[in-house]
């Protein structure tokens, strides 16, 4: 069936949902600055209820909200203690969201964060989490929106799902590659004969020409080995006498790279024909990198043009040279084969960690 030019679509929320509550919370997640769409939002807003119900009903496009460690994290400590306890941003914005998904019928997708905690606390602990999230994520919107609102101080009482047994602790390949992008920056950063832009255009090059393009990691790079960004955060314990805290960090900050890298990956036209995707992130870091890999330029030298204006704060009268260095290297893998390692090694990813992680280790 066809339907006409002019027809008119009847959207109907659920009257028993307390939309003015919901659209409060909405309004609340879109200005804490936490949320990054892969796609473009329609003109009624980012959150609006009728235009995400016309998207899964009329599109085929449900809505998907990717939330980083942080966010799962504390949903799962909501529904296993019933209070958001302390009202912090990090933990205000896990309790709008989860409220603001089960009003709005958006589906959670919490693997990556559980393959963080898994990677540095291990299956167990990971397991344990997951139960408490399983329980949260189940169908309570009236008093995840009654506790969000203040109407409530708790949520009824609940009892953690079964201990499910998934094997998380293995990373995914794409972190991997992040994690040895990741080191290689860290060890330039450490590098006191290079400058800003030297480093980051070694790290550019080493991809072009011993690795893989990385882009999401080559972005967060951007702003870690920049000059003029607030970049403390990026990579913890760089420069901590006891050397693991630095891996450690390094570790983390692949983490950050992996979850843009997944926004990117659902961002784009087969992955979007199936979902739209928001990235959910308290940190404000993370979330002001995601938009650098979204931006939607009609030609290279427009898209050189907008990168180096968001980057400009960063790195001044450099950040065209920046730019260009990364778009550059982009479009010079494109048909390139990735590379392969000498004979005898069968993990070359593995061999670049390796390589970063003796480098970074060294004392300083």
């Amino acid at each position: 069936m066809e339907l006409e030019d002019d027809a008119t679509i009847l959207i109907r929320i659920d009257p028993r949902l307390p939309r003015a509550d919901v659209d409060a919370i909405g309004a609340r997640l879109i200005a804490s600055g936490a949320l990054t769409p892969g796609f473009i939002p329609p003109g009624r807003g980012l959150l609006d209820l009728e235009g995400l119900a016309f998207a899964e009903t009329m599109e085929g496009l449900p809505t998907v909200l990717l939330p980083d460690r942080n966010v799962v994290t504390r949903m799962a400590r909501i529904a296993r203690d019933g209070t958001i306890g302390r009202d912090d941003p990090p933990s205000r914005l896990a309790l709008d969201a989860m409220a603001f998904c089960q009003a709005a019928n958006i589906d959670i997708e919490p693997l990556l964060a559980f393959q963080e905690l898994a990677e540095s606390m291990g299956d167990e602990v990971a397991n344990e989490e997951l139960r408490w999230f399983r329980v949260a994520d189940e169908g309570r919107a009236t008093a995840w929106i009654d506790l969000a609102s203040g109407h409530s101080d708790r949520l009824p009482p609940l009892d953690a799902g079964p201990v499910e047994g998934v094997r998380l602790a293995k990373p995914p390949h794409r972190w991997r590659c992040n994690h040895a992008v990741m080191l290689k920056a860290a060890s330039l950063e450490l590098d006191p004969t290079l400058t800003p832009v030297s480093r980051f255009e070694a790290l550019v090059d080493w991809m072009r020409t011993d690795f893989i393009l990385a882009g999401p990691a080559a972005v967060l790079s951007m702003m870690f080995l920049s000059p003029g960004a607030e970049r403390g955060g990026l990579v913890k314990g760089l420069r901590s006498p006891v050397r693991e805290r630095a891996l450690a960090g390094v570790r983390n900050a692949a983490w950050d790279a992996t979850y843009l890298s997944e926004l990117t990956r659902r961002a784009r036209p087969e992955s979007y024909e199936n979902a739209r995707c928001i990235f959910a992130s308290a940190d404000r870091t993370l979330a002001g990198l995601a938009p650098l890999l979204l931006i939607d330029a009609e030609d290279p030298v427009a898209h050189r043009n907008a990168l180096s204006a968001h980057i400009g704060g960063w790195w001044g009268r450099d950040a065209e040279r920046v730019a260009g260095a990364l778009l550059d290297a982009t479009a010079a893998v494109q048909d390139r084969p990735a590379p392969s390692g000498p004979p005898g090694v069968t993990d070359y990813v593995g061999l670049k960690i390796a390589e970063g992680e003796a480098l970074v280790s060294r004392p300083i």
